[in-house]
């Protein structure tokens, strides 16, 4: 018989994965590093958060601003969250942000989205 891993799933909200481009800014808890403005891609998005690939100037617990267009919406979203983990592997690099402060119309534009696949 062979063994299995059991998983439970920890996540409060249901995620789908979708691809926005993100411009995103690394506040680090370190004042004396210069926050950088960077680039990536969303790989999943939740009501609760982004997870995002791409450079990675800062760590866990770091606050970013983020900004993102979607087709329900003439101005970009734009959102704070905060570094909940990381992942660098192979030259590339993953991290998970939850938002912190997300506009009540930008959260119910974010649900439909999820709830739409």
């Amino acid at each position: 018989m062979s063994e299995g891993k059991m998983f439970i799933e920890k996540r409060r909200h249901k995620r789908v994965a979708k691809n926005f481009s993100i411009k995103y800014k690394i506040m680090p808890k370190d004042n004396n590093i210069e926050a950088i403005r960077k680039e990536g891609s969303s790989r999943d998005i939740s009501a609760g958060g982004v997870m995002i690939e791409g450079e990675l100037h800062g760590d866990i617990g770091d606050v970013a601003r983020i900004e993102f267009s979607v087709p329900e919406k003439t101005m970009p979203i734009v959102a704070f969250a905060e570094v909940k983990w990381v992942i660098r592997e192979k030259g590339n690099t993953r991290f998970g942000l939850e938002f912190l402060a997300l506009q009540d119309e930008d959260k119910s534009i974010i649900q439909g989205i999820i709830n739409n696949g």
